[in-house]
C-alpha cells in the first residue's frame, strides 16, 4: 500500500485570466456550494463576473474554504495563475 499524495488537477488556465473565477463557479449550484463548505453568496458574486463590486473578495473566500472529499482524499484549491484542484498535503514548493 502506497501513501503517496495523489496528484494535483488543473482546472482552468490562466489563459482565462480574470474570468477564472467565474468560469469555475458557473456549474456550482447550492447543493455543491455546501459540499464544498462555501458561501452560495460567493458563488453567485463570481457568476456574476469580475465586474461585480465583490468579484475578487468573493473568490477568496471560495479558494480560501473550499474543500470536499474525492474517493477518500481531501481536495482543495490553489491559485498561481492557473486554477488547480489539490489533495491536502499536497505543496508546489515539493516539486521544485
Amino acid at each position: 500500500m502506497s501513501n503517496k499524495i495523489a496528484d494535483p488537477v488543473l482546472v482552468i488556465s490562466d489563459t482565462w485570466g480574470i474570468y477564472i473565477p467565474q468560469r469555475y463557479c458557473s456549474h456550482i449550484d447550492e447543493k455543491i456550494a455546501e459540499e464544498m463548505h462555501i458561501p452560495f453568496e460567493d458563488v453567485q458574486i463570481c457568476q456574476a463576473g469580475p465586474d461585480h463590486e465583490w468579484y475578487w473578495e468573493s473568490w477568496d473566500i471560495i479558494c480560501q474554504n473550499a474543500e470536499w472529499i474525492s474517493d477518500g482524499v481531501k481536495w482543495g484549491l490553489h491559485q498561481d495563475g492557473d486554477l488547480w484542484e489539490v489533495p491536502e498535503g499536497f505543496s508546489f514548493e515539493d516539486e521544485d
